[in-house]
């Protein structure tokens, strides 16, 4: 049932999203309303997924537009995915409350839509160097299994389909679109307002940091610290901040920041300008995330530019203390 799914690396994160998504498939052309209704439950799946990765369930449990809106004002999904689950979200509530025959473009636009995010989840949560399958129209299995309408048909209405643009898809879009304006000015404001009283305290706060540097700089390594924290301690790197998806170090003596990335196997991703400044410096993979905060930041699958850098790669911890002794003389 679900050879050559197109969206078959889904299974490596969740079974159960996987078989909603092959069901979503199946009947995408045939049983369209079905479809937008099942296609908004895989987003609602995926975005709770997401939250609870972030810690936003942990002090009370969020609406799905909620979940949205918070990721996006947090900053976890770029503003790219939030259209795209904003428009899924919209289409499978109208679908679920509107009997009217549902427009083809619609279910296929879904079918693209579920494809990216998902992409884009396996890519900053899963395995960051995830090679992504290109993307088809799910055509050719609808029209060997059921197409009540007839291949020309179908070829007829799929047209306008494909020579639009995502900017003249509808008024949903254009709602999406107004609203996620609203969300950026809110935002300003806030910053605003959080600039202002930053501004008061800001002496404080410095000697607070300027002591907190002090202090870990001139700490030993400390027992309480993981191996591989240990190990980056070692070699000058100090612990500057720690998320679900990396591990921020900064170097002690000229302030080189490089990533310890939260996968089963061990990784760290070097500033682009780094690698590509020093020669020795080779064999590193590019890589993208939205965790990489003080890297440059490019255009990579979105529309939204993403922090980047290369990735090596290690099978053993004394494998990541010899390359961090040869980057430590390359840094001093």
């Amino acid at each position: 049932m679900h050879n050559h799914s197109l969206f078959e690396f889904v299974g490596q994160f969740s079974s159960e999203l996987f078989e909603l998504v092959c069901r979503i498939e199946n009947q995408l052309l045939y049983q369209p309303l079905a479809s937008l209704i099942q296609a908004r439950l895989y987003s609602e799946q995926l975005v709770k997924i997401i939250s609870k990765e972030e810690g936003f369930e942990d002090i009370y449990p969020l609406k799905h537009s909620e979940r949205i809106h918070k990721l996006y004002r947090q900053n976890v999904v770029e503003e790219d995915i939030y259209l795209k689950l904003e428009w899924i979200r919209k289409k499978g509530n109208k679908a679920a409350h509107d009997i009217k025959e549902v427009s083809i473009t619609d279910v296929l636009q879904v079918h693209k839509f579920l494809f990216e995010i998902s992409v884009w989840y396996m890519q900053v949560y899963v395995s960051y160097d995830f090679e992504a399958p290109i993307y088809k129209q799910p055509i050719k299995t609808a029209q060997e299994t059921i197409n009540p309408l007839g291949a020309k048909e179908l070829d007829v209405l799929i047209k306008p389909y494909v020579d639009q643009t995502m900017q003249k898809m509808d008024d949903m879009w254009i709602e999406v679109q107004r609203q996620l304006e609203a969300i950026k000015e809110e935002a300003k404001l806030v910053q605003t307002e959080a600039a202002t009283s930053e501004a008061i305290s800001l002496q404080q706060s410095e000697i607070a940091a300027t002591a907190e540097k002090e202090t870990l700089a001139s700490s030993q390594v400390n027992p309480q610290m993981t191996s591989l924290e240990r190990i980056f301690a070692r070699n000058n790197f100090k612990l500057t901040k720690k998320t679900k998806k990396a591990t921020e170090f900064e170097h002690t003596k000229n302030g080189e920041v490089l990533y310890l990335m939260a996968n089963k196997e061990i990784s760290i991703v070097l500033n682009p300008n780094t690698v590509e400044n020093n020669l020795s410096l080779k064999g590193g993979e590019e890589s993208h995330s939205t965790a990489l905060t003080q890297f440059p930041k490019e255009i990579h699958n979105g529309k939204k530019p993403i922090s980047y850098g290369y990735a090596f790669k290690f099978k053993t911890e004394g494998e990541l203390d010899a390359f961090l002794k040869s980057l430590n003389d390359i840094l001093i």
